[in-house]
């Protein structure tokens, strides 16, 4: 059987959206300053529903880019030709989790792995490189360089990064 659902019940953010519209549109011609107020609201309005569609693009390429780690488990010994060692799960899991866990404000890395079995991220433009890598011990180890300064550390806890070392954002947000 052939169940026809509205527009309005398949989603609460396309009902909310669709009513945002309506409302907004209801300009009357009482005033100039009526009209100003309801031009600001939908002004306000579309600027919020800009940005959660640049939310729900960084959230698409999140996924993509833990789809793209998730993939180095398909990796066999000697990937690379060279004795390459595969990631274990464990590296992966923890690379994912701290994808997950990138804020917002910071860009999204691009992933990498090394012969090594080591799983890692990194950031870069002409003169700012920065990465995290994770060997699957629970820990992370990251470092960073511009044209000012370098920066790095050995053991991170993975449990902590809900906040990235502060050094290490203030070299990402460069890029």
């Amino acid at each position: 059987m052939l169940k026809i659902t509205s527009q309005l019940e398949k989603s609460p953010l396309l009902k909310h959206n669709y009513e945002f519209l309506r409302k907004t549109k209801m300009i009357t011609s009482i005033s100039v300053q009526m009209q100003k107020v309801q031009t600001n609201q939908y002004y306000h309005k579309f600027v919020a529903f800009e940005d959660e569609k640049i939310r729900l693009d960084k959230l698409r390429k999140k996924s993509k880019l833990i789809i793209e780690i998730r993939n180095y488990l398909s990796l066999n010994e000697d990937w690379d030709g060279y004795q390459g060692v595969a990631p274990q799960s464990k590296t992966i899991e923890e690379t994912i989790y701290f994808v997950k866990n990138i804020p917002d404000f910071i860009s999204l890395p691009k992933p990498m792995v090394s012969g090594t079995g080591i799983v890692g991220l990194f950031w870069e433009n002409d003169n700012v490189y920065a990465e995290v890598c994770f060997e699957g011990d629970g820990t992370f180890w990251y470092y960073g360089t511009d044209s000012d300064l370098e920066i790095g550390e050995e053991s991170v806890s993975i449990q902590d990064t809900h906040e990235l070392p502060k050094k290490l954002i203030n070299l990402i947000k460069k890029i």
